[in-house]
């Protein structure tokens, strides 16, 4: 956080002590559609996934990779049932800021206001990158933009998941991958 608004050395300690590390296994819930958000999460470790689910469908939202925060917005901020869920694709490392302690921490902290404006909008330039992405670049843009940016993502998440991410059918995505094969293999 200290790398959005600047923090004295008294304020990061007095925020790190606001903060509880947790550890939640593969296929955990950490927030759960329907609910209200209680909580922020930095991710150490791993890889976490948003997601929607609609009937027995389950939608991708976004992923959240090593050194990012995680968000339910608005539940956090509103108080309302959240629209997603916050899953763990692997097992993670993850430091949990509660709405009680970040109330605390606003009082104490007085940039964590700013902090945590920046974060949301950080949060609001993502969704904009991931919509003018998903109606301006073919799949095959986004599969090849999103292993260039993540390359380990093939080894730590299923295809299947990759696919709803990228608005697509897992048939979609292996003929993706096929052709994009057989692209390398002819530059060989």
């Amino acid at each position: 956080m200290s790398k959005i608004a600047s923090l004295t050395e008294e304020e990061k300690k007095l925020l790190a002590g606001l903060h509880t590390r947790k550890q939640y296994k593969k296929k955990s819930v950490i927030d759960q559609q329907g609910s209200i958000s209680k909580a922020v999460y930095y991710l150490n470790n791993g890889i976490l996934s948003m997601e929607y689910q609609h009937g027995s469908k389950v939608f991708v939202r976004d992923f959240i990779f090593r050194d990012s925060p995680a968000l339910v917005y608005p539940s956090f901020y509103l108080e309302e049932p959240s629209r997603y869920s916050i899953k763990a694709i692997t097992d993670c490392d993850v430091w949990e800021l509660t709405k009680e302690n970040f109330e605390i921490g606003k009082k104490k902290i007085p940039n964590l206001g700013i902090i945590a404006f920046k974060i949301t909008n950080l949060f609001h330039q993502n969704i904009e990158r991931r919509f003018e992405s998903m109606i301006t670049k073919s799949a095959e843009d986004r599969y090849l933009e999103l292993v260039e940016n993540h390359p380990k993502i093939i080894q730590s998440i299923s295809l299947k998941m990759i696919a709803s991410y990228l608005g697509i059918t897992d048939v979609a995505l292996s003929r993706i991958r096929s052709r994009l094969s057989k692209k390398v293999a002819k530059n060989y």
